[in-house]
């Protein structure tokens, strides 16, 4: 890794020393740090938010202006914010945590949330994105993203035990609540006036547009569904961030992706897609990576590297090079596309029996 990303690592590690922690804290201090305000000194300038609001990294004096510190700034913040269109996302962050690695939004969560909305956001056409897992969940916020941008028509968001009682609690602070008293009233409308995590953002998330899911990679039998949300071959997308990180998990989160991944046969109409698989990641362990890419035909798949496309996508929209930076962080992005396999057509398969059928015909006259 080069030099900006190993001092940004040593500088979260000395920070978690001196400070207190922040989680469960969000009452006493309610300030968010909003991703588009901490990182407007190296992405194109965005629409202006309507409703005027400001928050504490909104590109004062004191805001860094290089990836490599602003992503500290955010990963140290307690609350952290994206927003779509005029409204605001806003996910809490246990950057304390030293049992698992999903409490604070990496920033690749933030890398494949702009570089989708890049590629297939700015179209009339909602939810192209279809029927989304996300493995790996972490904090949420790039699930979250996916289901409040109109771009997946629904996302199920997937960790281990360990990490889900903050997804859960941050998915479930930034659903819409449901509208109407219940109680038979003549007034059955409620003005929501909750703000998510005591901030004064409102929820903006549907509710029928996300839930949050145990999938673990080596216990698939265990938590997969047939029936329900995580029914295996069923998802049109599939979307994780800094998932390869160890050796022994490398097999089975690709035996996560050929099971729920839609399968896929040459002779499909246009129609049947073959799912789209991304993954964004920074090159943690080597070895992990490496064997991704020599193990993925043994599941059917095949890994291609297209970090390039960080530096044009967005261009289409007439607008600057939004994931540019991720090349500064050595964030890598790889496309996993199911090999297709050869489905034999039912014409021929008939023409074969009947052809056998005539010989075993002819065979019976000559004998006779």
């Amino acid at each position: 890794m080069a030099g900006g990303t190993k001092t940004k690592k040593r500088k979260r590690r000395s920070l978690k020393r001196k400070r207190i922690s922040n989680y469960g804290n969000e009452k006493r201090d309610c300030r968010v740090a909003v991703f588009q305000d901490y990182t407007s000194g190296f992405v194109s300038p965005r629409t202006p938010v309507s409703d005027g609001s400001t928050t504490n990294g909104d590109g004062g004096d004191n805001t860094p202006t290089d990836p490599a510190s602003v992503f500290f700034e955010l990963a140290n913040s307690p609350l952290v914010g994206y927003r779509v269109d005029d409204k605001m996302l806003v996910v809490r962050q246990d950057s304390d945590c030293e049992i698992h690695t999903g409490g604070i939004v990496w920033e690749t969560s933030y890398l494949l949330a702009e570089y989708l909305s890049a590629k297939f956001g700015g179209t009339k056409t909602q939810y192209l994105l279809g029927k989304t897992l996300e493995i790996g969940a972490g904090c949420g916020m790039l699930g979250l993203i996916l289901a409040t941008s109109g771009l997946s028509s629904k996302v199920v968001l997937t960790e281990a035990s360990e990490v889900m009682k903050n997804l859960k609690h941050n998915v479930e602070a930034n659903l819409i609540q449901e509208e109407g008293r219940g109680d038979g009233s003549d007034d059955d409308s409620t003005t929501q006036t909750t703000g998510v995590h005591g901030t004064e953002y409102l929820p903006l998330c549907p509710s029928d547009g996300i839930c949050v899911k145990q999938l673990r990679w080596d216990h698939l039998d265990e938590d997969i569904d047939t029936t329900g949300d995580l029914e295996p071959h069923s998802f049109d997308t599939i979307v994780g961030t800094d998932v390869v990180f160890s050796p022994a998990l490398v097999r089975p989160l690709l035996e996560t992706i050929q099971r729920m991944a839609k399968k896929y046969s040459k002779d499909d109409d246009e129609n049947n897609r073959q799912s789209l698989i991304y993954l964004c990641l920074q090159i943690r362990c080597p070895d992990s990576h490496a064997l991704l890419f020599s193990e993925a035909h043994s599941y059917g798949l095949e890994v291609i590297d297209v970090t390039r496309e960080l530096s044009t996508v967005g261009n289409n929209y007439g607008a600057a090079k939004p994931c540019a930076w991720g090349l500064e962080l050595e964030c890598v992005l790889l496309k996993i596309n199911a090999i297709p396999t050869k489905r034999k057509k039912s014409k021929d398969r008939n023409r074969k029996t009947s052809k056998s059928d005539k010989k075993s015909k002819t065979k019976k006259h000559r004998a006779v």
